[in-house]
């Protein structure tokens, strides 16, 4: 088997998928499965690949990558949308690439089917398409309003174009040397191409994964202060109904005496109207919210205090101990309930009822309220019906 050509087959595919992967997950914006799964359908597919471009070699080179890049995107798609649009995925990047090669067939002076033929002009195209598709992901982005869950990806930019365009090099100096260099300073030269290909895909993986962890941290950093803030909140509304409280105790003789005078006069109704008041009076001292759970209690306040047109109805209590962390619980019952909370304020019922009750060993947490409509699923998965950008993330990192 000749191992230069079968190097240029797994670099070959290498290209060919990764203008794929940005199509499908830069440009079209889908989410792909995790690193682990990833990684290991990849490389299995690229040597596959490569094993039946070397047995079927030719014409049917082309048909055998489009239809191993085309299953592999569609394997690690998530999403029915996601894997729907992983197969309209190659013929962009076929467009992409006859865009880019024209420039490199007027300079030569021959014509459009060269492209396709000749594989230096291909090698030369892929030098420049990816670094194209990479721009229109981030312009997509930003254009989308998408800028902020964004800011640490565009860091990535500059060194996986780099990456990917001295993949590209590589991959055109493997089909040159096989006709150029004597067998023994090939075999030299095809393992070192072997070594840097492999030293560069991984740069490229290890810079993805520190950019994901980076994200990651980002994310958990502005649920903490998100935390930090509710509950000092709360603390400060706390202070606010002790204070009351205690003025209250101070006054609550003088309000006994008072109905006592109405009562021993007979003034039955001035001292149902005095009763009633002393009803609101005490309702506003101790309306605190008490649902069992701290953390709870303070993103039930910031809400209450949010949305003041809004009845809240608490059944049940949530123990105050919980197996989720305190990132996984802001997340989890802050997007619920804001999302809970803001709907039923469009509503005139105005209403968000939350029920806690315990099954067994498992915890059931319901949330319902008023809205105007129905909620609306598109591929199985419940959407966002607001218009401005930036929403729709609520849903998704509850999920997460």
């Amino acid at each position: 088997m000749d191992l230069t050509a079968f190097f240029y087959q797994i670099c070959r595919f290498g290209i060919e998928f990764l203008k794929m992967y940005l199509v499908c997950f830069l440009l079209f914006q889908q989410t792909p499965r995790r690193m682990k799964i990833t990684v290991p359908a990849v490389t299995a597919a690229n040597l596959i690949c490569a094993g039946l471009c070397m047995v079927f070699s030719g014409k049917s080179e082309s048909l055998i990558v489009w239809i191993t890049v085309s299953a592999c995107c569609f394997a690690i798609a998530q999403t029915r949308l996601s894997k729907s649009l992983s197969l309209l995925a190659y013929p962009v990047v076929s467009v992409l690439d006859i865009t880019v090669g024209l420039p490199f067939l007027f300079i030569r002076g021959i014509g459009l089917e060269s492209l396709t033929e000749n594989k230096l002009e291909t090698r030369f195209a892929n030098m420049f398409s990816i670094p194209l598709l990479l721009l229109l992901g981030v312009i997509i982005r930003i254009v989308s309003g998408k800028r902020k869950h964004f800011q640490i990806r565009v860091k990535l930019i500059l060194p996986v174009i780099l990456i990917l365009f001295t993949l590209s090099l590589l991959e055109m100096s493997a089909y040159m040397i096989a006709a150029v260099l004597t067998d023994r300073i090939r075999l030299f030269v095809m393992f070192s191409l072997i070594a840097a290909n492999i030293l560069s895909l991984l740069i490229c993986f290890l810079l993805m994964r520190s950019d994901s962890h980076n994200l990651l941290l980002t994310k958990e950093s502005e649920i903490m202060q998100k935390q930090m803030e509710m509950q000092n909140q709360h603390y400060m509304r706390l202070m606010e109904k002790s204070e009351e409280l205690r003025s209250f105790r101070h006054d609550i003789r003088n309000h006994i005496y008072c109905m006592r005078v109405l009562l021993d006069e007979g003034k039955t109704q001035e001292l149902k109207t005095y009763m009633d008041k002393m009803d609101v009076m005490v309702h506003a001292v101790g309306g605190g919210i008490r649902s069992g759970n701290k953390l709870l209690d303070a993103i039930l306040g910031e809400l209450v205090n949010k949305y003041s047109d809004v009845k809240l109805k608490l059944n049940g209590s949530y123990p105050d101990v919980s197996s989720l962390s305190d990132t996984d619980f802001c997340t989890i019952f802050f997007n619920a309930l804001s999302n809970a909370f803001e709907a039923a304020e469009r509503t005139e019922e105005k209403q968000v009822e939350i029920s806690v009750r315990t099954l067994e060993t498992h915890m059931l947490f319901t949330v319902s309220n008023s809205a105007v409509s129905a909620p609306q699923m598109r591929h199985n998965r419940y959407i966002s019906t607001k218009q401005e950008a930036g929403h729709g993330y609520g849903m998704s990192n509850m999920i997460e």
